[in-house]
Order: structure tokens, then sequence, then C-alpha cells
């Protein structure tokens, strides 16, 4: 009886994994949609901290990208427009390249996750490590409104010389994002985290702030901790407007994180 309870079982777990296997091996240019928020890290040609927001849309006939790129080498921060070209195996991995501004085009490799709703990319550009995760746009209301409500914020990175410290940088949060009389994006809430390993509590990291947001479902938001100066954000909503990915856009720092319902 145990043997042919077993055999049953073992049946039973074969089916699923080859019914699994082959839902996995179905893609192709078309399982990307539409527009996608990506936010990636690592080191750049000289071995130096980096990080990136970016927001592209796919045209899946052509299978082209185009978009634009907000990125920290460094602590130099530049926004650049991004083009490329991708094909997706039916395994659901795939390969292209990828042109920055006015640069040489570059190589890149991918997984699509999620039915098409997420990407892990490997950049491919000699000297560089750098990778990432893509999230789908998804159908959000991109106004102040729209995105008002209660987030969770996570962002991590490193300060470099220049800024008010150096070192690594933690951070996490809650942010109320609300909407005042006149239409303006407000942020009250709490951060803690470590600057170069001072720990700081949510009880001393009371902020203050602003955002906006823009008709394409990109934004900026600044938090003001008491006491200190702003912390500068640039961001790309995704996930129907629960998520957002975000690069700190101040001079001298190696930032970027996700803001979560």
């Amino acid at each position: 009886m145990i043997s042919k309870m077993f055999r049953i079982a073992l049946t039973i777990v074969l089916a699923s994994f080859a019914l699994s296997s082959a839902a996995w091996a179905t893609c192709s240019n078309s399982s990307l949609v539409a527009t996608y928020g990506f936010l990636g890290g690592g080191t750049d040609a000289d071995g130096k901290p980096s990080t990136s927001v970016v927001q592209f849309t796919v045209d899946q006939a052509m299978g082209t990208l185009k978009g634009t790129q907000t990125l920290s080498s460094n602590g130099v921060i530049t926004s650049e427009s991004i083009t490329g070209t991708y094909k997706i195996a039916s395994n659901c991995t795939g390969t292209g390249t990828l042109t920055v501004g006015g640069g040489s085009p570059h190589p890149f490799s991918f997984v699509v996750t999620n039915d098409g709703n997420g990407i892990r990319e490997v950049d491919g550009k000699e000297g560089t490590t750098h990778a990432g995760i893509g999230v789908a746009q998804g159908s959000p209301t991109c106004t102040n409104a729209g995105v008002k409500g209660s987030f969770g914020l996570e962002a991590t990175g490193v300060f470099v010389t220049g800024a008010p410290f150096t070192g690594p940088l933690a951070l996490i949060g809650e942010l109320a994002l609300s909407v005042n009389a006149a239409g303006d994006g407000v942020i009250s809430g709490n951060v803690a985290g470590s600057e170069n390993g001072t720990i700081l509590t949510f009880t001393e990291e009371l902020v203050t702030g602003s955002y906006s947001v823009n008709k394409d479902c990109t934004g900026t938001f600044s938090i003001t901790p008491e006491g200190k100066s702003a912390l500068n954000f640039s961001f790309v909503i995704v996930n129907g407007g629960s998520e957002m990915l975000a690069i700190l856009t101040d001079a001298d720092t190696v930032v970027s994180g996700t803001l979560q319902r």
C-alpha cells in the first residue's frame, strides 16, 4: 500500500512539474507588458558605487525599448535617455543591447518573472558590476491624490566625499502622503536607520516633506529629518500605484530604495 501510494504521489508531482515547466516555457517578446520601472545598483567602470532608477516602455512587435534613466555614479547625478533592443527565449531568459545617452550600445541579460510583471537584469557592460529588478507599472492613478496613503520606506547606499558624512547609509521609515487644500502633496512620518554605524531611532527622526507626481507616473519627493538637511528623491510609480522605485538625487550620494504600501 505504501509503495502504491508513493507511486501515485510521485506521478502527481512529476505531472505537476511537467505542467509547470510547460507553463514556464511559453515566453516571447510579447511577454513584456508596456511600461516598467527599474531599480539597479553596483559599481561603475572605475569600481565606484553606482545606482539608477529607470522608466522604460517596450514595443513588443519591434523588440525595442526606450525611456529615461536617473543615475548616481559615485555621487554624480545625471539623467539621460535610454534606447535598446531585446529578445526573449521560450524559457523566459532574454538578452538585449542598451544605449544610454550618446554612448555605445552594450549587452545585458535578464529573466522574465511573474507572468511578465517582473524582470531580473544584469548589465553586460565591460568593467561594470550592475544588476537590478524591474516592475511593471500597471494602471496607477498618477496624481498627487492618486498615491496618497501610508508607505513604508527602505533605502540603502553610501555617502561619498562632499556629503554631510562619508560611509554607508541605511534607512527605513513610515511616510504618510496626503494632499492639502491646494492639491499639493504633503509628507509626514518617521525614519530610522544607520549613518556610517551611527544608529538613528524613530523617535529621534521625525520627518516632514512634500511630493509631486507627474502625469507620466514619475515624480519627486523631499523629506527633512528634524534638525537635518532635506533628502531629495526622484521616483517611478509601479505595481498599480502600490510601490515606488526611488533614487536620492542629492550630490555626493549613491542611495536608492523603495516605497511600498
